[in-house]
C-alpha cells in the first residue's frame, strides 16, 4: 500500500535556511504536506501555526524535553508541567502526537522499578493529552550509537510501560534505524508490537542517512509494515547524506508511492 512521508524539519531542508518556517515552504514546494519537529518550546509557536496554513502542512507530531529523567521522582511535577505547555502547544499547532522520550536510566534500581516509575509520570498526563485530544508517543531509542545511557533502549522497554499505563491515548513510536541499530530485527518485533504502534520513522543503518545510504532492505521494511496493519505515515527521520533533501528523500517517496 502507499505510505505519505512525513518529513522532520530539525534534520531536513537546511538548505532552506534555520528558521522551521524557510524548510517548511521548501517541504511544501517539494510535494510533502507532513511535517515533523522537536520541542516547541522557545519557538514562535504563532508564526509556525501561520506558516503551517499558509504552506497547507499537517504537523504530525512535537517532542518534550529529552532531558527530563522520568525514573527521578522528583522530577514529575517539573514533566507534569512541562507536559501540559507541549501539549497545549502540540495542539495549537494542529499536532495530534506529542512524543516523550524517558531520560536516561540510573544504575542503581533494576529496570522493572524503573519502568513502573515511568509508568506512574506517563499516567499521571494521560488527562491532560485527553484534554487536548493528543496521543503520546513513546521511542526506544539506540544505546548502541545515539543514546547511551537511555532507559527506552529496547522496543520492550516502551510496550512495558503502555501496556502499565493501559491507556488508548499511549502509543508506540517505532524508528526502525533506532530498532536495528540497538541488534533487533523489525520482522521479528513488529508483529510483536503492531498493536501498539501509532507512528513509524525511518533513516538507514549504519550513518542515519536517507534510506538507500546503508543496508536495510527497505522494500521488505514497508511490506512488513503493510502487513502488520500500519496505515499512517512514515515519518522521515534522517541526516541526508547530500546536500539536497529533495534528492535524498527520492528512493524512500518512490517505494512510498
Amino acid at each position: 500500500m502507499p505510505f505519505e512521508i512525513s518529513v522532520n524539519l530539525e534534520y531536513m531542508f537546511h538548505e532552506a535556511g534555520e528558521r522551521l518556517e524557510d524548510r517548511m515552504a521548501a517541504a511544501a514546494a517539494a510535494g510533502f504536506r507532513k511535517v515533523e519537529m522537536f520541542t516547541t518550546a522557545n519557538r514562535d509557536v504563532a508564526s509556525l501555526k501561520v506558516a503551517l496554513a499558509a504552506f497547507g502542512c499537517t504537523l504530525v507530531s512535537t517532542v518534550t524535553d529529552p532531558r527530563i529523567q522520568l525514573v527521578m521522582e522528583a522530577q514529575h511535577e517539573t514533566f507534569r508541567e512541562m507536559f501540559a505547555k507541549a501539549a497545549a502547544e502540540a495542539a495549537e499547532l494542529g499536532a495530534a502526537q506529542v512524543v516523550v522520550p524517558s531520560g536516561s536510566a540510573v544504575p542503581y534500581m533494576k529496570r522493572p522499578v524503573q519502568l513502573a516509575i515511568v509508568a506512574s509520570a506517563i499516567g499521571s498526563v494521560v488527562p491532560v493529552a485527553e484534554e487536548h485530544g493528543i496521543t503520546i508517543l513513546l521511542e526506544p531509542v539506540n544505546t548502541r550509537k545515539d543514546h547511551p545511557g537511555v532507559l527506552f533502549g529496547m522496543t520492550e522497554d516502551a510496550v512495558a510501560v503502555i501496556e502499565q499505563v493501559n491507556s488508548p491515548s499511549v502509543k508506540l513510536l517505532y524508528d526502525v534505524y533506532h530498532s536495528v541499530t540497538e541488534g533487533e530485527d523489525p520482522a521479528v518485533i513488529l508483529p510483536q508490537v503492531a498493536k501498539h504502534v501509532a507512528h513509524v520513522q525511518v533513516a538507514d543503518n549504519p550513518g542515519r542517512g536517507e534510506p538507500g545510504s546503508g543496508t536495510i532492505d527497505w522494500p521488505a521494511v514497508l511490506a512488513l509494515l503493510t502487513q502488520t496493519g500500519y496505515a499512517g505515515p512514515i515519518g522521515a527521520e534522517f541526516t541526508p547524506t547530500g546536500p539536497d533533501t529533495v534528492a535524498a528523500l527520492a528512493y524512500l517517496r518512490g517505494l512510498c508511492a
